[in-house]
Parts: structure tokens; C-alpha cells; sequence
């Protein structure tokens, strides 16, 4: 019975293994997104374990020059003694834009582990070719798919310093620009270039004045992607992309962003030869650039809005229960009101909730959860109501109304909820004591007349004599001499002890024995391990270190005639400096030869502890 219980786990072990492996292994394509008619690109498929078969895939709009040429790469690395092992099989693909417009590349295959993998189909815009914009290599070079052309015309101009406004420039754009009150706006600012970026300086980002503002992406590494704009190839970056809410109506001018960037540009001798290439040499000019100014246009939300109306602008639905559908009375309870959906969620308004007059009323809770999306805040906002019911019966609660702004339609909607039935109980502290029980019915707790009069107190008060006050008598002035007297003390210990601080010379010494203890229990460890030149090299600097502590000799003057001569100024007797001496030599021969085991090592280590102890009782 338990051999199969062990088969079974075994099995189960190595099944789930297998399946970790097979889950581990990928395949992946890499292709840039845009490129020029005519120009040579490749295309890298990926695979984290040997590819058995590669079919390749087709193509539209594309020509096959070379490939596929397969490579394999392995790394090892280790950090805090955690080692990691990667492998990687790729297939190569160079390919040339023949057609502009979408080319197409079908999806590849290969047989991984006896398994067969496969990756989406790949499309790239084809662009045509600008010969009068001079166009240079991207930031992130041929890797990984990228462009390999660089045209005659952009080597004239960076040979000559000259970057003009479409080789590099910064933009701002707006998903919206004609919006009304509330109604969110995504802005994106993006670096377009054609000539390599070195770095940034001075950045100024866009302020936004009339809007509320929040950061959606906040890179700290810049990445580089190619992408078209007005039909030229460009390598891109976004920096900053913020959700905006308009917080005020007419036309918002959004002040411009301004940045230094570094530019590297090749710069050439006078004449050309076949090494010109092989010895340019390269330096950076600096380029400011700054976007357009916009202006959005805010118009205001349409007259007419309902009562309800909570400031909400987008798309929203609403959710309206109890916690609990009966309870009893004096019990808490709990009206929820939940708005969920996308639009300005953290701007909308408490919606009104009316509540029965035998209810207490207590401060609305809110709770948000919701995200930043392209259509502005997505997600939910719920509203929470406590209360108390203070009498027993049925009640009703009033249908919930809130309004909002949808901006796909243009008009104002209304959402309205169910009337809530609630059962309220008798309360545990309605009791059948004697005496009147009054029932309030302004809100006020249900009070028992029989247990709420209190009985006016009849002791004798304790009455101070008229004109005793502490101030002025024996004991104030008593205090006062003891606080006097312990400023004084406290202030005079505190004199002597930064003066003991200040002292490094008495410090050292103090600490010399303690220290010295430290370094001789590392060597006890290295003797406990039978490690010969760790236990020598420690036992040598505890001996050193010993001596310099509690002679207040520094570490630049540790000779042994110096050692010896303040040793005798101090009045340790010939015989213990004689013995440090010998066992410093004997550390210092040991470190350097394999001699004696475990035995001399332990006997120099009982030396070391008998001679600091008796150096420590003569000094």
C-alpha cells in the first residue's frame, strides 16, 4: 500500500514538471511597426528551448533577401549566490519594403519539445520614401528588427551641425480638443526623432491651468519605437501622458513644453576616403524644443439640469440596497449607494438619500475603486448612508434619484432606483419595568423614566479654607530648590560625560579588550572550520588591533620598535613584550606556511587569549 502511495507522488512530481517545462517554453516574434518603401528591416522569431523545425512564414508586400539564419545564445548569472540560466534560439529574416501600404507577414511555426508553437501574424505600414528630408538611423539600431538605412543627405547635415525642426521635435496632443464642463481629455507628449538622442536637460512639462490633472504614465526609462507621422519614419517616445478635467468653460490655452535635448552628430575632416568611416569622430550639440500651443475650446453644460443633478460627466449606472432588509430597533443600519462606470467618478457629487423621520441620520462614508482609462476614470464610487431607526414598524425608503451628463448623447439622464421596504423590530432595551415609557418622536433615544432619575448627592463636600493657595507656601518653595539643585547636577554630569566623549584616546582604550574579544571569537570560528590562513590572518589583527587601541598607537606607526618602546614607557615588563613579540612573529610566519595543524593553531590561539590578559591587568 504505501509502495503505490510513493509511486503516485512520484509520478504526479514528475507530471507536474513536465508540466512547468512545457508551460515555460515560448515562441515570439519581433518586427518593427512602420518602415520605408525600400528599405531592409529584419524580422526575429524567438524561442526559449531548441526549435526542431522552422517553417517560414509568408509575405505580402515584402521581399526575402536573406534567412532564415538561425543563432543560439546562453547566459549565466549569478547574484547573492542565486544562479540563473537562460537559453535562446532565433531565426533571422531579412526582408525589404517593396509596396507601401500594410505589408503582411503570416504567422510562423515550429515544432518546440515535439510540440508544435506558432505566433500571430505580423502587419507593417509601408511609407514612402522623403528624399528631401535627410532621415538617419534610430536610437535603437538594427536590433530587435529595426532599420538599417540612413540616407546621404542626413550624414551631409549632421557633418555640418546642421538638426533642423523635422529631424527632431517634441509634441502635445490632445485626444479631444471641443469638450464641455467635466468631460475627460487624455494628453500625450511625445518625442519624435530622426537623429540619435544622448540625453535631456532642462524639461519643463506642461501646465495645465483650468484642469484637474493626474499622471497616467510616468516613464522613468525612455523607450524608443518607430512609428509614421505625416508619412515619414520616426523614432518615438511618450513621456508624459495626464487625464484632464475641465474645471472651468471658454478657450483654455495649455502653456507649451519646452526641453534641451543632446544630440550626437558626426563630425568629418576636410577630405573623404575609404576610412572616413572607420575614424569619424562624434560630438553633441544641444537643441531646444518646444510644442505648439493649443487652446481647447470648454463649452459649458447644457442648461436644464435636474434637480438630481450631481456634476457627473460619461457614462454611468447606479446600484441601490440595504445591508440588511430587517432589524431591530436602535440597531445600526446602512443604506448603499453604488455609481459604477467611466467619466469624472472623483468629481460627482454625494447623491441625496431621503430616510424616514424616525430614522438618526449619521456622515455619509464614501469609498472609491476605480482606474484611469482613455474614457477617464472606469470603475465605481459607492456612497454609504448609516443611520439608526429609533421605532418599531415598517418603513419605506423613498426612491434614490441622480443625475448625470452623457456625453455620447448629448443630454442629461436620470437614474432612479426601487423604493426600499424595511422591517424594524422591537429593540432589547424596551423593557416592561415599572414606570413610564416615553417614546420620542424627534429622533431622541427611547428613554425609561424609571431608571433615568439619578438621586441628588447628600456627603458632606470637602471645603478648602479661603485664602490657602499652593503658590507662595513652604512646599512651592521646596519644589522650586529641588528643581534648581537637580538642573545643576544633571547639567553637571552631562559636562563630565561629553567631556568623556571627546576624549578619543580614553575611549579607544576602554574599548581596546572588547574589541579585541570580537576579533579573537571570528578566529575561533576559523579554528573551529581548520581554516589555517583566515585563523592567522584574524588572530594577527587582533593582537594589532589590541596593542593600537590601548596604546593609542595609530596604524600608520604599528613598528615593532615603536610597539616595544611604548610598551616600556607604559611599564610592561620584559617578559610579556617579549611574548606579544614572538606571537606576532609566529602569526606572521603561520599565514605564510602550511606548518602544524589544528593543535598549533589551537595553542596559538590560548597564547593570544594569555598574553592580551595579562597586558590588560599591567596597563
Amino acid at each position: 500500500m504505501m509502495l503505490n502511495i510513493l509511486k503516485r507522488t512520484i509520478l504526479s512530481a514528475l507530471l507536474l514538471m513536465t508540466g512547468a517545462v512545457a508551460f515555460a517554453q515560448s515562441f515570439t516574434v519581433n518586427a518593427p511597426n512602420v518602415v520605408e518603401k525600400g528599405e531592409i528591416f529584419r524580422v526575429v522569431y524567438t524561442a526559449d528551448a531548441d526549435i526542431e523545425s522552422f517553417t517560414t512564414p509568408t509575405f505580402t508586400g515584402l521581399d526575402l533577401l536573406a534567412g532564415p539564419t538561425s543563432s543560439r545564445m546562453s547566459s549565466t548569472q549569478i547574484i547573492n549566490g542565486k544562479r540563473t540560466d537562460t537559453y535562446e534560439v532565433s531565426y533571422t529574416l531579412i526582408l525589404r519594403a517593396t509596396e507601401t501600404g500594410v505589408a503582411k507577414i503570416s504567422g510562423a511555426s515550429a515544432i518546440i519539445n515535439g510540440k508544435e508553437h506558432s505566433t500571430k501574424g505580423v502587419d507593417i505600414e509601408v511609407v514612402a520614401t522623403n528624399i528631401s528630408t535627410p532621415s538617419t538611423q534610430t536610437q535603437q539600431g538594427v536590433a530587435g528588427g529595426q532599420s538599417q538605412s540612413s540616407s546621404s543627405a542626413s550624414s551631409s547635415r549632421g557633418s555640418r551641425g546642421e538638426i533642423s525642426s523635422e529631424d527632431i521635435f517634441l509634441r502635445l496632443s490632445f485626444s479631444k480638443t471641443k469638450v464641455v464642463k467635466g468631460e475627460p481629455i487624455v494628453a500625450t507628449l511625445k518625442l519624435y526623432t530622426k537623429v540619435p538622442v544622448a540625453g535631456f536637460e532642462d524639461i519643463r512639462f506642461p501646465v495645465f491651468n483650468g484642469f484637474w490633472s493626474q499622471e497616467l504614465e510616468t516613464p522613468q526609462n525612455i523607450n524608443f519605437v518607430r512609428e509614421s507621422y505625416n508619412n515619414q519614419v520616426y523614432s518615438s517616445a511618450v513621456l508624459r501622458k495626464y487625464m484632464l478635467l475641465p474645471q472651468q468653460t471658454g478657450d483654455i490655452s495649455v502653456e507649451p513644453a519646452e526641453m534641451v535635448c543632446l544630440i550626437q552628430i558626426r563630425t568629418s575632416g576636410g577630405g573623404r576616403s575609404l576610412f572616413d568611416d572607420f575614424f569619424d569622430s562624434y560630438q553633441t550639440v544641444k537643441k531646444r524644443l518646444s510644442t505648439s500651443s493649443t487652446t481647447i475650446k470648454v463649452s459649458p453644460l447644457p442648461a436644464g439640469a435636474p434637480a438630481s443633478f450631481g456634476g457627473g460627466v460619461g457614462d454611468f449606472s447606479m446600484k441601490v440596497k440595504l445591508n440588511r432588509d430587517s432589524l431591530k430597533a436602535h440597531e445600526a443600519g446602512a443604506l448603499t449607494v453604488e455609481i459604477s462606470g467611466s467619466g469624472n467618478l472623483n468629481l460627482i457629487e454625494t447623491p441625496k438619500v431621503e430616510l424616514p423621520a424616525d430614522f438618526e441620520q449619521y456622515d455619509v462614508k464614501t469609498n472609491n475603486s476605480y482606474a484611469n482609462g482613455t474614457n477617464g476614470m472606469s470603475g465605481k464610487k459607492v456612497f454609504e448612508y448609516p443611520f439608526i431607526p429609533r421605532s418599531e414598524g415598517v418603513f419605506e425608503i423613498p426612491p434614490v434619484e441622480y443625475s448625470y451628463y452623457n456625453i455620447s448623447s448629448g443630454k442629461y439622464i436620470t437614474l432612479k432606483s426601487e423604493p426600499l421596504a424595511l422591517k424594524v423590530l422591537p429593540g432589547d432595551n424596551i423593557s416592561q419595568t415599572s414606570g413610564a415609557v416615553i417614546s420620542g418622536i424627534n429622533k431622541q433615544s427611547v428613554v425609561n423614566l424609571g431608571n433615568d432619575i439619578r438621586y441628588i448627592a447628600t456627603s458632606s463636600p470637602k471645603l478648602v479654607k479661603r485664602g490657602s493657595f499652593f503658590i507662595g507656601s513652604i512646599w512651592f518653595f521646596i519644589i522650586l530648590l529641588l528643581v534648581v539643585v537637580l538642573w545643576f547636577v544633571v547639567d553637571k554630569v552631562l559636562n563630565v560625560r561629553r567631556k568623556l566623549k571627546g576624549d578619543v584616546k580614553r575611549t579607544r582604550n576602554r574599548r581596546a579588550n572588547k574589541v579585541a574579544k570580537m576579533r579573537l571569537k571570528q578566529a575561533q570560528n576559523y579554528l573551529k572550520e581548520n581554516l589555517h590562513t583566515p585563523f592567522y590572518e584574524e588572530l594577527h589583527k587582533a593582537l594589532l588591533g589590541y596593542i593600537s587601541d590601548k596604546l593609542s598607537i595609530p596604524f600608520a606607526q604599528m613598528q615593532r620598535d615603536t610597539i616595544k618602546e611604548t610598551m616600556l614607557q607604559k611599564g610592561v615588563s620584559e617578559e610579556n613584550i617579549t611574548e606579544f613579540m614572538n606571537l606576532l612573529d609566529n602569526c606572521e610566519m603561520a599565514r605564510y606556511s602550511q606548518n602544524g595543524g589544528a593543535v598549533a593553531m589551537a595553542e596559538q590561539y590560548n597564547k593570544a587569549i594569555e598574553t592580551i590578559s595579562n597586558l590588560e591587568n599591567r596597563l
